[in-house]
């Protein structure tokens, strides 16, 4: 099976032995207008319930439709064995929420929360602005090989942390943790919260209440990262070394 073969998201896929129908307005529409497929090239479809890929081969199709026959059922392994939540404080800008949805995507990131902390700066998500976070979601889910979509979700005011093991990100202090010494100590959990803090960094206000509830605290070496940009320290080692 081709790395570049086209990957397609579809909602309570039911797909038994022989040809079946594709009548997905989206994905006819990229399929037929965008991708200008042909009869014979074969596609991948999955859903969000099983770490499935279902290798297809086209057999006809038309503006509305597309006939498919099921090749291959494939079962993956791309999914980690616990769940790691990303609770992103809410940046200056709406493409570095797209950036991080992006790349988050690759680090295997389960969920996606985005809130409004101390020094956030201003930014609003209407609900087009959220239908399109998550068909970016979507489609990098699509093209990084995932097969669980990830949950998104919007928050315009603080929430208290979920009841698992939790991180938050700040600068090296006699209470800080190296990201290796806290993998390395950490016993096995099933859920983990990441918080990230926004550009101005926490406030020291969070700071505390982040440590009265013992969070703990995670320094990333003596470099400064942007708040887009941790997740290639964090969820990589994360996913590498649990």
């Amino acid at each position: 099976m081709k790395s570049s073969m086209q990957r397609f998201y579809i909602k309570k896929l039911e797909i038994t032995d022989g040809n079946f129908m594709v009548k997905d307005v989206n994905i006819v529409y990229q399929l037929v207008k965008v991708l200008r497929t042909r009869i014979g090239q074969e596609i991948i479809l999955f859903d969000w319930v099983e770490n499935i890929d279902y290798l297809c081969e086209i057999i006809d199709f038309s503006k509305k439709e597309i006939e498919l026959k099921l090749l291959e059922k494939i079962e993956k392994k791309s999914e980690l064995d616990f769940k790691l939540n990303l609770f992103q404080s809410f940046p200056n800008k709406l493409d570095k929420i797209e950036y991080i949805i992006q790349k988050w995507i690759e680090v295997w990131i389960s969920s996606f929360t985005f809130y409004r902390s101390e020094r956030s700066q201003k930014i609003s998500i209407t609900e087009k602005k959220e239908e399109r976070l998550n068909k970016i979601l979507v489609e990098a889910v699509e093209q990084s090989g995932r097969n669980i979509i990830p949950k998104l979700c919007i928050q315009n005011k603080k929430k208290e942390t979920l009841e698992w093991e939790s991180i938050f990100l700040h600068t090296k202090n006699n209470k800080a943790l190296s990201l290796k010494k806290y993998i390395n100590n950490v016993s096995r959990f099933n859920c983990l919260n990441i918080y990230i803090w926004p550009e101005w960094w926490f406030s020291e206000e969070e700071v505390e209440n982040f440590e009265e509830k013992k969070f703990s605290r995670i320094h990333l070496w003596n470099r400064i990262l942007r708040t887009e940009t941790a997740w290639v320290v964090v969820g990589f080692m994360f996913a590498q070394m649990l």
